[in-house]
């Protein structure tokens, strides 16, 4: 809880230059990369109010990068039934 008190809110111009895009042709996974990337996971209504924070980056699509969006509602990995939540994951990719 210090660490995230100790973090100041950024501009919505900080908030887009942090972000790492994922390189043109790049595949496999992305954890041990730079590679920026968001995942929002929960009710309809959090995932939409949480999302709502991240509208600076629609700025980062253009002509040398891609904003990356999908949401999906989630299954219950038991049952294979929707489990009326959602997931949203986020990431900036450059252009081929």
């Amino acid at each position: 809880m210090k660490w995230l008190s100790s973090l100041d809110r950024p501009s919505d111009r900080e908030l887009r230059n942090v972000f790492v895009p994922k390189p043109k042709g790049f595949t496999g996974s992305t954890y041990p990369t730079s590679i920026s990337n968001i995942r929002i996971t929960g009710d309809p209504k959090f995932v939409e109010t949480v999302a709502g924070l991240l509208k600076p980056i629609q700025q980062l699509e253009g002509s040398r990068t891609r904003v990356e969006i999908n949401l999906q509602q989630t299954d219950n990995r038991d049952t294979g039934e929707t489990t009326g939540n959602y997931a949203l994951y986020l990431s900036i990719a450059e252009r081929g």
